[in-house]
């Protein structure tokens, strides 16, 4: 009866076998990064293939407007329903690891229209938490360039969103606690000294216009490097209460400036990042700006706040500067703010921008669930897209069950087919 063998002996003799190996002979035939072998796609995954059910029957059924492409610039998106940027606080300085790897990855396995990587630092101290994502050296673009690589190797199309958290920065992360030393709670800044988001987080300085200079300079920077990753698009965060929002909005933007009064002087900041990012991204490449349309505020009669009304005079703006895609959100600003949410409770903000401001691409988030409620918000013209964030949590493979409830049947991945063909293979 052959002996049992203990996890102990089973790790020593793995140990013993890598030790024999010679690493740099084994290395030197593993492919290197541009090297890797994909299987070819035969169409855009996440792309319309064919009417499924009863519809399949019918004479020349349309797509839905959710499975038709978009062209924005050089750009096409294979279907109009997005992965918005989820902080996922798994980051060491900065840099990208196997688990972004794997998490952007399988978003764009499945079909999504186009994977955006979560708020990224443009400057160290730009960080929501010490575990963020960066983008503030160049060593970044590496880590970067190879999720963008997998991606665009698999037909899908991948942005990233570049940001400054101002006074909503050094705190940690829901689920990630890091080390005292690893934060700058004496380097937190914001448009007015001394108005901290609320009790959790730091009480900012105020930012100084040199200070200013140097975060425009450095979203350029960023985009840049993004731009030399490979990224379709890039996003420029300018909602949820971080620096550029924090600016926008008359609530948390007391300065008598340039940078501060009129809306246009409150866009100033905005406005001049954008054209620094444009500068330095490419211009056949699209921008798109993330908003909150509101700050939720309008129940505290004495304290002036951001609106909608101000926010469609802020789009415009933004349109006449290039950019090609408004994504707009809500909230994020104060802990004052109250939000009725219920499903789509952020797609009237989108509607009202797409009327009142045209020439522009809108975006729409807010509790979108399923295919058919996606499908709605486009064929009834409230948005152009449609991101969503938790259902792509709990299923990466979202976009596909969006077509199965819309009575379509997407292109899978080549490996995948299989699983989704009528018939058995023999």
């Amino acid at each position: 009866m052959p002996s049992s063998t203990t996890s102990t002996e089973h790790t020593l003799s793995l140990t013993k076998l890598l030790a024999s190996v010679s690493l740099s002979s084994t290395m030197s035939t593993y492919p290197k990064h541009e090297d890797q072998y994909y299987t070819p796609q035969t169409a855009s995954v996440g792309s319309f293939a064919a009417h499924d059910g009863p519809e399949a029957e019918a004479e020349a059924p349309k797509i839905p407007l959710a499975f038709q492409p978009l062209t924005i610039k050089n750009l096409t998106l294979p279907n109009r329903i997005l992965v918005s940027p989820m902080c996922t606080y798994s980051a060491k300085n900065g840099f990208p690891s196997d688990y972004h790897f794997v998490h952007y990855g399988s978003f764009a396995m499945h079909g999504a229209g186009l994977v955006m990587i979560e708020a990224t630092g443009v400057q160290a101290t730009g960080r929501i938490s010490p575990a963020d994502l960066g983008i503030w050296a160049d060593e970044h673009a590496i880590g970067y360039k190879r999720i963008v690589d997998f991606v665009h190797n698999h037909t899908g199309k991948i942005g990233i969103q570049l940001s400054h958290a101002g006074r909503k920065a050094s705190v940690d992360g829901w689920y990630n606690k890091s080390d005292p030393s690893e934060f700058w709670k004496d380097n937190v800044v914001g448009p007015t000294g001394g108005f901290q988001w609320d009790e959790s987080h730091v009480v900012p300085r105020e930012i100084s216009v040199d200070e200013i200079q140097q975060v425009v300079k450095d979203f350029g920077a960023a985009a840049r490097r993004a731009d030399a990753a490979g990224f379709d698009v890039v996003e420029i965060q300018g909602a949820h209460g971080y620096l550029l929002h924090a600016f926008l909005s008359p609530y948390s933007n007391k300065r008598t400036d340039k940078y501060g009064g009129s809306v246009e002087n409150r866009a100033r900041f905005l406005l001049e990042v954008v054209a620094e990012v444009r500068a330095n991204f490419s211009s056949e490449k699209p921008i798109f700006v993330r908003l909150s349309a509101t700050d939720f505020m309008e129940h505290v009669d004495d304290q002036a706040s951001l609106n909608i009304e101000m926010t469609v005079e802020i789009c415009k703006l933004l349109r006449d500067a290039g950019v090609d895609l408004i994504d707009v959100s809500a909230g994020g600003n104060s802990p004052l703010q109250k939000i009725a949410v219920s499903p789509g409770y952020q797609v009237g903000y989108a509607e009202r921008i797409k009327k009142e401001v045209p020439g522009v691409l809108v975006g729409s988030v807010g509790l979108i669930v399923d295919g058919p409620q996606a499908n709605k918000i486009l064929e009834s013209g409230q948005a152009d897209v449609v991101s969503a964030g938790r259902p792509f949590l709990r299923n990466p493979n979202f976009v596909e069950i969006a077509a199965k409830e819309l009575g379509i049947r997407p292109k899978y991945i080549t490996q995948n087919e299989v699983a989704h063909a009528s018939r058995r293979r023999r």
